[in-house]
Formats: structure tokens, C-alpha cells, sequence
């Protein structure tokens, strides 16, 4: 049975930092596209899935004006089956994967019909460690591939280089920022400024979470380098955390949040101190509340569960740095064991909660 793809800017977009990584040149609304298909993708969905989008919603969701609209749909699918994506596979400059976004399409009647091409399957079904993660909105408005690329890169820099995602600073070569963008030699850089750094600068303040600013480093009087700082945006960052505040206004939406981020995979999203025994807090396949001492396992009944809820529903509510671990999937036991820093940060929170007396 096929699977409907839903138009929905409020969805995440989830890609490896191989995607990221990966050289590819595609038009802008074939960008579009294949980002709302990949904040459908479930880990869940058959090796086989053939994914629908339908013509209407697609238009929709991108503010197509244009009666053109089928004419562009099928301009972006040639993109995706003609122009390929680069992705090195580990250090190895020798070791590479050239693949098309979509193994062929089908284009009738309003919709249209394609499975993902295979050998990408791992880098966006299988995300499990570091991977490039923001909603489908910010893109939408951006009219140009090299600034929604652009967008991506800085979104990735600021996750990975920041603490907890406030600000980053990259230096790359100027060659290095072509090369990432596929920007062609024909391309001086007098043009390259002001077409793709400019223009993203502005464009990115104005439609996307993130803002940044660069400054040219020169060889002589060449300009050879960029140096970036980059930063959340605070015109748009209540826009862009709508989804998870929406996740802490009720146990009932805190608790599908945690299933949806928790539920059989070994992570712990609390923990609870039980005649002097310490619990880490997980949930089973069946989305049920379990605790795990590192040497037995014990099961919470339903009332007891609901307890346990509150308790971390009102830390979430009240902890801005417990609010966004839970939101990334974060699991604590491996926080306090890896990142010593913001675990002491968190502790603090909890130990000023119980003193104000809200846990």
C-alpha cells in the first residue's frame, strides 16, 4: 500500500551528516521536494514503500502561485533523477556514492508516484548519531538551491559546534565553500558575495531560525578564506519551537513526545530514587514505564507511571535545558556518562525546582 506524504511545514527534516556532507546541485523547489519527503520517512516504512505527494498540497505548501505548477513538478523530478548526489563513505577520498535521489516516478492524475533509491536508505531512515535536524518551514521561502543548501550547512555548523545550539564559528577555504555549494569557477567572487552570501544572509534572517555573519580572510589580496559566526535567530525562535512547546502543555502531549522519542530503544528520558536505589527511566516497545538499576529491572503500574509523568512534565516545563534534551531523544544515563558539563547544568536545574518547591 502506498503512503500518502504529508504537506506540513511544521514537520522535521531529518539527514545524516553524510547528506549534508554530500555534493549535489539541484533546483530549488527540487529541493523542496524531496525535503517533504523526507520529513514523511519513518525508520518503520518497507524496504519496497512507494511514496505519494500529491500535486495540490505540494503547490499548497510552497505558495506556487503559478498555473506552471505541473510543468515545475515534472522540470524537479528530472532534477532528482538526472542529477545525482555525491556522498564520501568514510575518510577514503576514493570511496564514494553516486545516487539519484528516486529510483523513477510516476506522474499521473495529480500525484506522484516514486520509491527512495535503496542505497540512501541508511542515510535517512537510519539516522542515529549525528544528523542535520530542522522543520520543514524554514526552507520554503528560500528562493534560491544555493541559499537552502547554505542554510543547511550553517544549521548543521551551529548544532555541532555551539553549546547547546547558541552560537558557532567556522573557518573554511574559499575553494572548500565552492566545492560544498557546487558554485562553478564562473563565479568570481565579487559575484559569489553578492548572489549567495548576501543574498542567503538576508533571506535567512528574514524566513529561517538562524542568522549569521562572515568575514573575509585574506591571502595577500585574495580573499581565501570565510570565517562564519553563527546564531539563532530570535525573530523567528518562537515560530521554530512551537512543535515542542506544544509537547509540555499537558502530561498527554509530553507523554507522546516521549514515546515517540523513548518507546524500545534503550534510552532513559528521568530517573527515580527508590529506598536509596536509583532507577533510570525508560519505555518499552509497548510504550510502558520501566526503571533499570544496571542490575534488574522494575515495571510501574499505571498510577504510579502517572506520578512519574507529572514529576518530569513540570522539569520540562520549567527546565529549558531538560525541555530540549527531551525533544532531541536525548538519553540521560548517557549524558551524565559522556557530558559531564551539561549534566551538572541540569542537576542544577533540578536542585533549584525542588527548593522553589516545584518537584
Amino acid at each position: 500500500m502506498a503512503k500518502i506524504v504529508i504537506a506540513d511545514g511544521n514537520l522535521e527534516v531529518k539527514k545524516s551528516e553524510a547528506i549534508v556532507k554530500a555534493r549535489y546541485k539541484l533546483s530549488p523547489l527540487a529541493i523542496k521536494f524531496i525535503s517533504v519527503v523526507i520529513s514523511n520517512l519513518k525508520r518503520s516504512d518497507d524496504v519496497n514503500e512507494e511514496y505519494v505527494v500529491k500535486v495540490k498540497d505540494f503547490k499548497e505548501l510552497t505558495g506556487q502561485k503559478t498555473k506552471r505548477i505541473y510543468e515545475l513538478i515534472d522540470e524537479a523530478l528530472n532534477d532528482l533523477l538526472k542529477n545525482p548526489l555525491t556522498i564520501p563513505l568514510g575518510d577514503d577520498k576514493n570511496s564514494i556514492l553516486k545516487a539519484n535521489w528516486v529510483s523513477g516516478a510516476i506522474y499521473n492524475d495529480g500525484e506522484v508516484r516514486f520509491m527512495i533509491y535503496p542505497p540512501l536508505r541508511p542515510f535517512l531512515l537510519e539516522v542515529k548519531e549525528k544528523y542535520l535536524k530542522y522543520r520543514l518551514e524554514n526552507i520554503l521561502s528560500l528562493r534560491s538551491s544555493y541559499v537552502i543548501r547554505l542554510y543547511e550547512i550553517l544549521k548543521d555548523w551551529l548544532e555541532m559546534y555551539s553549546r547547546q545550539g547558541r552560537k558557532a564559528e567556522k573557518i573554511i577555504t574559499l575553494d572548500e565553500f565552492r566545492q560544498m555549494l557546487e558554485i562553478p569557477r564562473s563565479y568570481v567572487y565579487g559575484m559569489l558575495k553578492k548572489r549567495i552570501l548576501e543574498k542567503a544572509k538576508a533571506e535567512l534572517a528574514e524566513h529561517t531560525d538562524i542568522l549569521f555573519d562572515y568575514e573575509e580572510i585574506k591571502t595577500g589580496r585574495k580573499v581565501t578564506h570565510l570565517h562564519f559566526y553563527i546564531r539563532p535567530n530570535p525573530k523567528n525562535i518562537q515560530t521554530d519551537n512551537r512543535i515542542q512547546e506544544n509537547y509540555f502543555n499537558n502530561r498527554k502531549a509530553f507523554v507522546a513526545l516521549l514515546r515517540q522519542n523513548y518507546s524500545g530503544n534503550g534510552k532513559f528520558w528521568g530517573f527515580k530514587k527508590i529506598d536509596g536505589v536509583k532507577y533510570w527511566l525508560g519505555l518499552d516497545k509497548e510504550g510502558l514505564v520501566y526503571g533499570w538499576d544496571e542490575q534488574k529491572i522494575k515495571d510501574f503500574n499505571a498510577v504510579e507511571s502517572a506520578k512519574l509523568y507529572d514529576t518530569w512534565l513540570k522539569i520540562a516545563q520549567n527546565s529549558p535545558i531538560y525541555q530540549q534534551l527531551v525533544n532531541d531523544g536525548v538519553c540521560l544515563k548517557q549524558l551524565a556518562e559522556k557530558n559531564k558539563e551539561l549534566w551538572l547544568e541540569l542537576r542544577e536545574d533540578l536542585i533549584r525546582l525542588k527548593e522553589e518547591g516545584v518537584i
